[in-house]
């Protein structure tokens, strides 16, 4: 027979149970997404470039030819050419550019560490032997060729990307189908319809926005360093537009691997000058007066949750795992606000702690 403290232990121990499968859930996801992430990595990219495609084609449909528009299955298959395209050789580029400057690395490395001791000299300083000694750890053959080989790897993974992106958008067509099966109940499939329709929202508006952000950046890098002279300016104005998407400190690194490289490289203080101060204007002005005016509050994520994130799916999936972070915390943060029991996650993640209801 329950006596009347085991009633008031009943609703904590149900919490501590509930805690507890919690817990599990999430040790046991982190483990899986660990142990498959060659599986989950090709489609989790399959689904942002799909998504990348279908930005495509509606700018494609926009075209038109006299009072004729582009039929939707046309201008899906002209993106799905032109994204898979353009990434399939933008890559290549990378790691070709990654392989020359491994190649003149040394000679690089050698310059930075003359420019060090001149600089030493010239203030009258005795040159600490630490940095010294770090300087000459860093090995910048090393670095660009692991680019490289991390470039050559995503490149063999491009064609099971694109054989994902395929079947994922052949599959969408049954998707409203098989929402139906799922869920019967009227409002229950209403709740979920816009649970999705604003996961996809969002994304679009990330992905779509980030991308063009990151390209114009990239491309007015790139007319910067080659008006300098700047050696390997492809290289640097591709890896400039990858970096952006990295939050907040992939920023700080393309700004710092040209600016080195223009320090090493040129005899004078002015092409350094130019190529720092004009890099990191640019990416300034992109980053917090564009990108925020045209993205806005919809994505709604903390700095801190940014941050948090990155370092959570960088230890998951590497380098991957911290360029997906943003949009894979995007879905994270509407699915969590939408179920009491996670909406704190949500709370907590968000830039405001502001939640948006679901009806809206």
């Amino acid at each position: 027979m329950l006596t009347d403290q085991d009633v008031r232990r009943a609703p904590d121990q149900r919490r501590l149970i509930s805690v507890a499968l919690t817990l599990g859930i999430v040790i046991s996801c982190f483990f899986v997404l660990s142990y498959a992430k060659h599986i989950f990595i090709p489609l989790v990219m399959a689904v942002l470039a799909v998504y990348l495609i279908e930005i495509v084609a509606r700018l494609i449909r926009k075209i038109r030819i006299g009072k004729y528009q582009v039929p939707i299955t046309i201008s899906l298959v002209l993106s799905f050419f032109l994204i898979f395209g353009v990434s399939f050789a933008l890559l290549d580029i990378i790691v070709q550019n990654a392989f020359h400057v491994a190649a003149v690395a040394p000679k690089y490395q050698s310059r930075l560490l003359q420019l060090q001791t001149e600089f030493f000299a010239r203030a009258g300083i005795e040159e600490p032997r630490e940095l010294r000694q770090m300087l000459r750890t860093i090995d910048f053959r090393s670095a660009a060729t692991s680019v490289a080989r991390a470039g050559a790897a995503i490149l063999e993974d491009v064609i099971l990307v694109a054989i994902y992106g395929v079947f994922i958008m052949l599959e969408r067509r049954f998707f409203a189908k098989k929402l139906d099966a799922m869920l019967p109940d009227f409002d229950q499939k209403n709740k979920a319809l816009i649970l999705l329709r604003r996961i996809d929202h969002d994304v679009h508006t990330y992905l779509g926005v980030k991308t063009a952000v990151s390209f114009t950046t990239g491309v007015l890098a790139y007319i910067l360093m080659r008006s300098v002279g700047l050696d390997f300016a492809e290289f640097w104005a591709l890896l400039i537009f990858l970096l952006h998407f990295l939050p907040t400190i992939g920023v700080v690194i393309a700004a710092i691997l040209p600016s080195v490289l223009a320090a090493v490289q040129f005899d004078s203080l002015g092409p350094f000058l130019a190529v720092s101060i004009g890099i990191t204007a640019i990416a300034q002005f992109m980053g917090n007066i564009v990108e925020p005016n045209l993205v806005g509050e919809s994505l709604n994520l903390s700095p801190l949750g940014v941050i948090v994130a990155l370092i959570v799916w960088g230890s998951l999936w590497g380098i991957v795992g911290a360029f997906l972070c943003v949009p894979l915390t995007v879905i994270m943060v509407i699915v969590m606000a939408n179920f009491q029991s996670t909406r704190w996650v949500a709370v907590l993640l968000s830039k405001t702690g502001e939640i948006r209801p679901l009806n809206q």
